[in-house]
């Protein structure tokens, strides 16, 4: 039976591009829209995450729908990690500048700079995953941030690369606002390649514990540059929604933990 003209145009390649640009300006202004409450950023973020990784990874031809269905379910977490992030940001970053600048003629001593930058650090190293992880996982406030820095120090490559490319795209939109269009889209999914990776390899070696007799015939890759990294999710996971969620957890040392099980698994 021969194709109609509507049949051979959705059937394009051209159509196909098309609908992908799509989804990606759609998506783009959605996170951009929900964003403006500033407060919001949280669950936004969680939801362009959550509704690229069904675009691509299930294929779903909704995304649109994914991305309010993941705001709507994570916002109330997704607005008490914002407000926990910013509020912290806030407070280092004023003391990072009155240990630079000083406060009202006051200026605090040499060596306090160094120790002003230090505390920065627990943001760097845990809002590159926070959200993420709240899009992929089921969790209380506080495991999701222990968990977000416990990958971030574990993969600090990956965070500083996901830190770039957010940096790149924030100036993208500052200077270029066009780029509200695309960037905010491209960063996430660059940023999501790394999550992913890692999310997945904590998943396998948390299953490589539980079932051990699945993979009693294989044999350890000397190559794995990652077998010495573990992040142990030690709870119970289920689906929900088509969604991958995490119970909450006994809150164990992470580090030790990995040691154990990497022992175990020789």
């Amino acid at each position: 039976m021969e194709q109609s003209n509507f049949d051979r145009i959705t059937n394009s390649k051209l159509y196909a591009l098309g609908e992908k640009l799509g989804d990606i300006m759609l998506l783009s202004l959605c996170w951009f829209i929900c964003c403006i409450p500033v407060v919001t950023i949280g669950p936004s973020t969680a939801a362009l995450y959550f509704s690229i990784h069904k675009r691509f990874e299930d294929k779903s031809e909704t995304p649109v729908k994914d991305f309010f269905r993941s705001f709507r379910k994570n916002l109330g977490q997704g607005i008490a990690l914002t407000l926990i992030l910013l509020i912290y940001l806030g407070i280092t970053g004023f003391n990072l500048y009155v240990a630079i600048f000083g406060f009202n003629g006051t200026f605090l001593p040499s060596w306090y700079p160094p120790i002003s930058v230090f505390l920065l650090l627990p943001f760097i190293f845990s809002a590159m995953y926070v959200f993420p992880y709240l899009s992929r996982f089921k969790n209380t406030v506080k495991t999701t941030l222990f968990h977000s820095f416990t990958f971030s120090t574990m993969y600090p490559g990956h965070t500083l690369m996901m830190w770039l490319y957010v940096i790149i795209s924030i100036a993208l939109m500052i200077f270029f606002f066009p780029s509200i269009l695309f960037a905010p889209f491209a960063c996430c999914y660059l940023c999501r390649k790394y999550c992913e990776r890692d999310f997945n390899y904590a998943l396998l070696l948390r299953d490589k514990r539980e079932h051990p007799e699945k993979y009693q015939d294989e044999t350890p890759d000397e190559d794995d540059e990652d077998e010495d990294e573990y992040v142990d999710i030690d709870e119970d996971l289920e689906e929900e929604d088509d969604e991958e969620y995490v119970d909450e957890d006994d809150e164990e040392d992470l580090e030790d933990e990995a040691d154990e099980d990497l022992e175990e698994d020789e």
